[in-house]
């Protein structure tokens, strides 16, 4: 699973252009990085936001300030609790209307 996670690279089958990976994306995304995250840096996080961006996607950003490395998302961190829990609750509202 590792390797596999290791060797993913979508802009691969696209002479290695991000943009062109991601221009049929129809989904909504929350980019979120750790400082120390050292397996999924928050400076390969930017170029996948701006990567979605340059699609006109609808991306949120946020990169959390934290000493746990790449571990960082299985922590009980307040910031990050706090905005995945109000994307979330963005996500439901926007269903109810739909």
């Amino acid at each position: 699973m590792t390797k596999a996670l290791d060797y993913f690279d979508p802009a691969s089958q696209h002479d290695d252009d991000l943009s062109a990976a991601l221009v049929e994306v129809l989904a909504k995304f929350l980019v979120i990085s750790f400082t120390s995250d050292w397996r999924f840096s928050p400076a390969r996080s930017r170029k996948i936001v701006k990567a979605l961006l340059d699609n006109k996607k609808e991306v949120s950003y946020a990169e959390i300030k934290s000493h746990d490395g790449h571990d960082a998302f299985l922590m009980q961190i307040p910031h990050y609790l706090q905005i995945f829990q109000a994307y979330m609750q963005q996500i439901e509202i926007t269903g109810e209307e739909s």
